[in-house]
C-alpha cells in the first residue's frame, strides 16, 4: 500500500498481516479523496474501523488534523502506530484502541467534532445504524460535514433519518455511500 497524494506521496505503508481486514484499494481511495476536494487542509477526520490507517494516513498526507485513529485490534493498532512514526506524523494523529461505540463516547467527551467520517467497518459484524445513531447522539458530525461508508456493492443501503444519502459510487466490489449530516 501506498500513499497516493500530498506530503507523503508515495510512501509506502504497511498493511496488517492476515486476512481480518481489507485496506481499501488505490483506485477506491484515490476516488474518495477527488470527490473530498482540495480544500480539506486543516478539516478534522476520524478513521473508525481504521485497519492500517490507510485512509487516515492519506488525510494526514493531504493536510487533515487532526485525524483520529479508532479500531478495536491490537494487530492493527501496532500497524498504525508504526506507519505513522514511519511518516513522521505524530503530532497530526491520534490512535485508540477501542469498541467503536466506546471510542465514539471517549471521543464526546474530549468535545471533538469531525469534517470528515470514513466507516469501513468489518463486513455484516457491525451495528451500522447503530453506529449512525451515537455519532448524532454524541453530535460528533459538523453540519455539511461528509461521511463515508465504505461495503460490499450488494450490502443494504443504510439508511438514518439524520443524515441524508448525497451518492452512492461502485468500484468493482465495493461500493462508496457518501452521506451528509442533516440540518437541525
Amino acid at each position: 500500500m501506498r500513499i497516493i497524494a500530498g506530503t507523503y506521496r508515495s510512501r509506502l505503508i504497511k498493511a496488517v498481516e492476515g486476512s481480518s481486514t481489507r485496506p481499501t484499494l488505490d483506485k477506491v481511495k484515490e476516488a474518495l479523496f477527488s470527490t473530498l476536494g482540495p480544500n480539506i487542509s486543516g478539516k478534522s477526520a476520524l478513521d473508525l474501523f481504521a485497519g492500517s490507517g490507510n485512509i487516515g494516513l492519506e488525510a494526514i498526507s493531504r493536510g487533515m488534523q487532526p485525524v483520529v485513529f479508532v479500531d478495536g485490534s491490537q494487530d492493527a493498532i501496532h500497524v498504525i502506530h508504526a506507519n505513522i512514526k514511519a511518516l513522521g506524523c505524530e503530532k497530526q494523529a491520534q490512535v485508540y484502541r477501542m469498541d467503536a461505540f466506546q471510542a465514539l463516547r471517549y471521543l464526546s467527551k474530549k468535545e471533538l467534532k469531525f469534517h470528515f467520517v470514513y466507516l469501513d467497518p468489518p463486513y455484516l459484524k457491525v451495528d451500522l445504524v447503530g453506529i449512525l445513531e451515537a455519532l448524532k447522539h454524541y453530535d460528533l458530525i459538523l453540519e455539511d460535514s461528509i461521511m463515508v461508508i465504505e461495503q460490499p456493492k450488494d450490502a443494504s443501503l443504510i439508511e438514518h433519518p439524520a443524515y441524508t444519502l448525497e451518492k452512492t459510487a461502485v468500484y468493482g466490489t465495493v461500493a462508496l455511500h457518501y452521506y451528509r449530516r442533516k440540518h437541525d
